[in-house]
């Protein structure tokens, strides 16, 4: 189960102990526009100094999407009743034509070609009608987006799912919302007063952490759910520390390095600002070291899952069914309005 550390001990980044004991695997960037259909590496930066040098990068999150809910045969209709599935999908059309209305030159490269084709989308609006609350998800690097069964099953919720070909972190432009970050955040004002939410949640997974906690901030979020999320791109963390060292960075550097910031102290310092959960798991030594960099802060509470999830802590959380439970505890935060 998992244990709340928002006062407790973990792992530090020099617990040798901590880590997997496993040669180094090499990893090959991802270069700005390429597709993301490799593995994910793990995301950056910390003192490499502080990590014991056989720590392996970890599997990738490889379980983002639902391909039962875009792909399945719909079964025998003999109540008349829709199908979720069919529901899911024409909330998705529906989500597809107001972008079509709002930002008419970028739609066309993140048009569905095929309804099972939703989940490689770059940005997915998934309206409800009559909602007030909107979750918008971020995936990983892996080239889907964050839409397992517990969100697009979530009720009375608009859903709002991104992720980043370019493997920048959501932060040079995403397909079909903005070409600049600041163009994004600026549509997705537009969109989510078109919807009529008042009460906005973003949750990232691995790489897409850290887009959920700075979207979060600009867009005036109630709260966070963080799983193995960074919290700093910052190179300076790691002083002197040449690229080759981050080729998870080499395409967000290429393109807006000036955008790879440190979250923490915009997390100390803003008010009003989103509450945070960040879960992680203390066997993943790279993953304790960031989340922990925000501890103290008021508003973020720290929650480490079972060793066995190493940085598949969503895929760990599925598999135990406690993703439901977690987006609960999302859904139910609120600002923090007090230093």
């Amino acid at each position: 189960m998992a244990k709340n550390t928002s006062a407790a001990t973990d792992a530090t980044p020099n617990d040798a102990s901590a880590t997997q004991a496993a040669p180094e695997t090499a990893v090959t960037p991802a270069l700005a526009g390429d597709p993301a259909t490799g593995p994910e590496p793990e995301t950056p930066s910390h003192p490499v100094g502080a990590l014991p040098a056989a720590e392996a990068i970890p599997p990738a999150e490889i379980d983002l999407a639902s391909p039962a809910i875009a792909t399945a045969a719909p079964a025998a209709n003999t109540d008349g009743k829709p199908r979720a599935g069919t529901q899911w999908i024409n909330r998705v059309k529906a989500g597809n034509q107001l972008l079509e209305e709002l930002v008419p030159d970028l739609t066309p490269e993140n048009f569905l070609l095929a309804e099972s084709d939703h989940s490689r989308a770059a940005t997915l609006v998934a309206p409800c009608d009559g909602a007030t609350r909107l979750l918008m998800t971020f995936g990983g690097n892996t080239g889907f987006l964050l839409t397992p069964p517990p969100i697009v099953h979530m009720p009375d919720c608009h859903i709002i799912s991104i992720r980043d070909p370019k493997r920048c972190f959501a932060l040079a432009g995403v397909p079909g919302l903005g070409e600049r970050y600041e163009t994004c955040v600026e549509n997705l004002r537009r969109i989510i007063a078109i919807l009529g939410a008042t009460d906005i949640y973003c949750a990232g997974v691995s790489a897409g952490g850290y887009p959920a906690l700075r979207y979060a901030l600009d867009l005036n979020a109630q709260g966070v759910l963080g799983m193995s999320a960074p919290t700093t791109l910052n190179l300076g963390d790691d002083p002197n520390a040449p690229m080759s060292r981050y080729p998870q960075l080499t395409a967000l550097y290429r393109e807006r390095p000036e955008v790879a910031i440190d979250l923490v102290a915009p997390y100390a310092n803003t008010l009003p600002r989103p509450s945070v959960i960040l879960a992680y798991s203390p066997s993943n030594v790279r993953d304790s070291w960031l989340a922990n960099r925000m501890r103290g802060i008021n508003g973020v509470e720290l929650v480490t899952v079972d060793d066995e999830a190493g940085h598949r802590v969503f895929t760990w959380l599925s598999k135990t069914n406690e993703m439901p439970h977690y987006l609960g505890k999302l859904m139910g935060l609120r600002q923090v309005t007090e230093p």
